[in-house]
C-alpha cells in the first residue's frame, strides 16, 4: 500500500524489495543440491564398505560421492561385480588412475605427467590416501616428509648430518623446496631456477653489479649440498680452497704459493655470492 505522506519512497524502494526477493529465490533454488544425492550414494556403498565410508566422511573428499571417482558405482551396486566399477587397483595403468584426480585437482597438478614422479609411472595413490587420513607419524617428521622418505631414504639420511636444513625440527618440509607435481625444472635448483633457495636466502640472490658465475649459471648446488653435509655451511667439500680450485684451476702467478691445505679463499674474497664494489669479490 502506497504511503499517502511519502509516495516517492514507495516508488523508490519497491523495485529494490521485489528484486532482492527474486534474487534470494534464485540463489536458493540454483545453489541447493539434491538433498539425497550424496547421502543415498553413501548409504548404498556403506552396505558393503561401512568402514571405508565412515573414514571417508572425516576427510575433505566427503563433499563428493563415491561415483565422483569410481565410475560405474551405480552399476556395481546393482550387479555386485568388480568388473563394473573403476577402482584404483595396482593392475590399473597410472594414467587411468590419475585422470579422476585431475578432474578436480587440475589447477595444482595439471602438469603431473611431466614431473619426475609422473614419468616414473607413479600415480596419485602412491603418495596420497584417498579414503582416509594416513596414520600420524610416530617420529619427528611431518606427515608429508614421511611420505617422501618412504622412497627417498638416502636423502633423509643426509638430514642427520651435523650441518643440515632443519627438516627434523619442523622448520621446513620437503615441499618447502620441491613441488612433487611439477616438471623437472622446478625440481632442479641450478642457475636462475634456484628460486626455491632464494625464498629464504634472498640476500644471496642479488642482483649484483659483479655476479659470481657459479651462482648464476650452475646455481647454489655448485658449492652447497642442499639437504645436509658434514662440512660447515653445507659446502660440497671440506676444504674451501679445494672447492674454489675445482672451478678456478688457473690462478694468478702470485697465488702459486697458496695450497688447499693452508688457504681459505674467502679470507680475501668475502663477497663470494656477488658484489657491488669489486669484480674480484674482495672484502
Amino acid at each position: 500500500m502506497k504511503s499517502k505522506r511519502y509516495p516517492f519512497l514507495f516508488n523508490f524502494f519497491s523495485p529494490l524489495i521485489i528484486g532482492t526477493f527474486v534474487l534470494l529465490i534464485l540463489i536458493f533454488f540454483l545453489g541447493a543440491k539434491k538433498p539425497s544425492e550424496r547421502p543415498q550414494q553413501s548409504e548404498n556403498c556403506s552396505a558393503c564398505h561401512e568402514d571405508v565410508v565412515k573414514a571417508f566422511n572425516l576427510i575433505p573428499h566427503k563433499k563428493e560421492n563415491c561415483a565422483s571417482c569410481h565410475q560405474g558405482a551405480e552399476k556395481h551396486a546393482e550387479e555386485g561385480t568388480k568388473e563394473s566399477i573403476f577402482s584404483f587397483t595396482p593392475e590399473k595403468k597410472p594414467a587411468e588412475k590419475i585422470k579422476p584426480c585431475l578432474a578436480c585437482h587440475h589447477a595444482e597438478a595439471g602438469h603431473y605427467s611431466s614431473s619426475p614422479h609422473g614419468r616414473s609411472n607413479l600415480d596419485c595413490t602412491a603418495c596420497h590416501s584417498i579414503h582416509s587420513f594416513p596414520e600420524k607419524s610416530s617420529n619427528s617428521l611431518n606427515l608429508s616428509d614421511k611420505v617422501c622418505a618412504s622412497c627417498h631414504q638416502d636423502v633423509l639420511a643426509e638430514f642427520n648430518l651435523n650441518e643440515r636444513h632443519r627438516l627434523r625440527e619442523g622448520i621446513l618440509e620437503c615441499i618447502s623446496c620441491h613441488n612433487p607435481h611439477e616438471p623437472t625444472q622446478r625440481h632442479q635448483l641450478g642457475g636462475f631456477k634456484q628460486q626455491a633457495c632464494l625464498q629464504c636466502h634472498a640476500e644471496k640472490g642479488g642482483p649484483f653489479l659483479y655476479e659470481h658465475g657459479a651462482s648464476r649459471i650452475e646455481g647454489c648446488t655448485a658449492c652447497h649440498t642442499p639437504h645436509g653435509s658434514p662440512n660447515r655451511h653445507l659446502l660440497a667439500q671440506q676444504s674451501i680452497a679445494d672447492l674454489c680450485f675445482s672451478c678456478h684451476g688457473t690462478a694468478p702467478a702470485w697465488h702459486s704459493r697458496f695450497t688447499s691445505a693452508a688457504t681459505n679463499c674467502t679470507n680475501c674474497h668475502r663477497a663470494i655470492h656477488g658484489s657491488n664494489l669489486n669484480r674480484l669479490f674482495l672484502k
